[in-house]
């Protein structure tokens, strides 16, 4: 199954490498560092436990695996919106044009024009051109749609080729979609459905898929012309595909220190396996003393079978080679990576 979420770090192309590698029998399995899922959802077992740090994330987890008519609408709803955008801006394209070759030759030479010729053309696209349900406060569109298209005007290059300015507008024209909606998703009033329907939306087309924090508000950047014309209607399929939904009925899901995670009994048994993408040593996500801990969960706190996917000179490979040695039964390397088991 393809990922519902476009996320940085997925494991997607090294499943043919890692996949072969996980056992057939398993009981739980388990991964504190799900991300997108990528090898959860290619692997077969009984039951699931999958915990992240991220609390959008699993929130979002949680609203897949209940799904629900609101949800679905919602997401479907999305992707008709990045359609919408198409004829929307075919109501301002030659209006902005006419504005960049009057620039161009010598017209509104003084900003403030320029800005009221920009409000004049763009003030013709009206909320519902866009957008086919109220989110909240409209205005705040039409605010970051002439900002978006001031600021690309100011950074033109004179003379700029017709097809590149147009371009470029019609990435400002999207750029204004897509922070509109982070406003959104950060509204304290956004509901769980639309904020896990907007962060599937907005991963997608945020700059390489970051995931960027400020405080407690979500500020991704877009990712600009490359993601123009993609779609979401994948990732909205593999969202509520049956096969999903059937696997998320036996998963069970925890978003908190990962050690409390692995704490868990279920962590501890042999019939469990432990799938671990350690974040690389510079992540906030696991410091040196976690490291340390989850070394020492491994040398002696778990029966179960365990796979950790790590940079090779990571505390965590050097503490169990010093401890114990022999409980590293392979060693695969995985491009700058290494995968490490005791199986």
């Amino acid at each position: 199954m393809t990922p519902f979420i476009n996320w940085a770090g997925s494991r997607v192309k090294d499943l043919r490498v890692i996949h072969p590698l996980i056992p057939k029998d398993i009981e739980t399995f388990i991964d504190p560092f799900v991300g997108d899922g990528a090898c959860f959802l290619e692997v077969e077992a009984k039951k699931y436990v999958l915990a992240d740090k991220n609390q959008d994330l699993m929130d979002c987890w949680r609203t897949v695996q209940t799904s629900g008519p609101r949800f679905r609408a919602l997401l479907a709803e999305l992707g008709h919106v990045w359609q919408r955008c198409d004829a929307a801006f075919e109501l301002i394209r030659d209006g902005v044009i006419e504005i960049k070759n009057s620039v161009d030759s010598g017209l509104f030479s003084d900003y403030p024009a320029k800005v009221n010729a920009v409000i004049r053309v763009v003030d013709k696209i009206g909320y519902d051109d866009v957008f086919g349900m109220s989110f909240s406060e409209p205005m705040e569109f039409q605010i970051e749609l002439r900002h978006q298209m001031v600021c690309t005007l100011e950074r033109m290059d004179p003379f700029t080729d017709k097809d590149l300015a147009e371009s470029a507008f019609y990435t400002a024209f999207k750029a204004a979609v897509f922070k509109y909606l982070v406003e959104v998703y950060n509204k304290p009033e956004s509901k769980n459905a639309l904020r896990s329907a907007l962060l599937i939306f907005l991963m997608e087309y945020a700059w390489n898929g970051r995931f960027v924090a400020e405080g407690n508000e979500f500020r991704p950047e877009y990712g600009g012309k490359h993601v123009n014309n993609r779609t979401i209607s994948l990732r909205e399929n593999q969202a509520i595909c049956e096969e999903l939904v059937a696997k998320l009925e036996k998963t069970r899901f925890f978003c908190q220190n990962i050690f409390r995670s692995l704490g868990f009994p279920f962590a501890k048994d042999s019939g469990s396996f432990l799938f671990l993408d350690i974040p690389s040593k510079s992540s906030k996500d696991l410091s040196q003393t976690g490291r340390k801990r989850l070394a020492s969960f491994l040398r002696s706190g778990t029966k179960a079978r365990w796979m950790a996917i790590c940079d090779p000179n990571d505390i965590i490979v050097d503490s169990l080679l010093f401890e114990e040695p022999k409980m590293i039964s392979h060693a695969i390397p995985l491009g700058k990576e290494i995968i490490i088991m005791n199986y």
